[in-house]
């Protein structure tokens, strides 16, 4: 019986660590911006993110350029229904995390 218990423990915790806490990643829509394909979905109640694909070019990168991040950054406000009110680059530059406003949606 004393084994049963930290097996189960094990099992828990490898069952938390499956499933990242708070990310809404597995909602996510599939977005095809300028030829290049992005995940989008929602971190938290504030945050989302548009991941680049493995075909997907660096989001952050000089050869992107600043047009194609304002068009990511249109296609979060339009999955999110929100205002993106900052952002910035993680993973290498391949992920553009953007902080949302909601209390004033989007009237698209």
């Amino acid at each position: 019986m004393k084994l049963i218990a930290p097996l189960g423990m094990a099992a828990l915790v490898s069952a938390c660590a499956a499933s990242p806490s708070g990310n809404d990643l597995t909602r996510r829509s599939a977005v095809v911006v300028d030829g290049q394909t992005y995940d989008i979905g929602q971190l938290t109640e504030s945050t989302w993110t548009a991941l680049s694909r493995a075909d997907a070019g660096n989001i952050g990168s000089a050869a992107t350029g600043t047009a194609h991040r304002g068009a990511v950054l249109q296609a979060i406000e339009r999955a999110s229904g929100c205002k993106v009110t900052d952002s910035d680059y993680s993973l290498q530059g391949r992920q553009l995390d953007a902080q949302v406003d909601c209390a004033g949606r989007l009237k698209n």
